[in-house]
């Protein structure tokens, strides 16, 4: 009954931690839109941008899924699509944006881009280095038996 109890209580730490990477990536990829809105030099550095960004999103995904559910950041990227959405909308109401509705619409289409792939490398690299780190342990625990 123990296990039960244990396992539950990591169920809902995971959980509770794909939720919070979804919107805290949410609020860095509308970051990123925005600055690049107001910003002409941010589009011109937008792939080394983008590639610093995969690093930082890795970070946390390796660090905090080593356990049982090593699995759960597929996650992440299913309630990043809704925060994303939700923050981008309450943004377009507090941020003042110029009446050339076509710029922005370029650009929101650009980052779009750009932030889903972030988002998919940063989820499959964290999820292969979790899985390999996992599969090492395993190995390592098999010979020392």
């Amino acid at each position: 009954m123990e296990e039960a109890a244990k396992e539950q209580l990591l169920f809902r730490r995971s959980m509770r931690l794909v939720l919070l990477l979804s919107a805290i990536y949410a609020v860095v990829s509308n970051v990123f839109l925005y600055a690049a809105y107001f910003n002409s030099g941010i589009v011109e550095w937008s792939y080394l941008i983008c590639a610093i960004m995969v690093i930082a999103f890795v970070v946390p995904i390796v660090m905090l899924f080593r356990n049982r559910h090593w699995y759960f950041p597929a996650f992440i990227f299913l309630f990043w699509i809704p925060f994303s959405v939700l923050l981008a909308f309450i943004l377009s109401q507090v941020l003042p944006i110029s009446d050339h509705y076509a710029d922005f619409g370029l650009l929101l289409v650009y980052c779009l881009i750009l932030n889903v792939v972030v988002m998919v490398l940063s989820i499959v690299l964290g999820i292969i280095i979790n899985t390999g780190w996992i599969l090492w342990q395993r190995i390592n625990d098999s010979k020392k038996q």
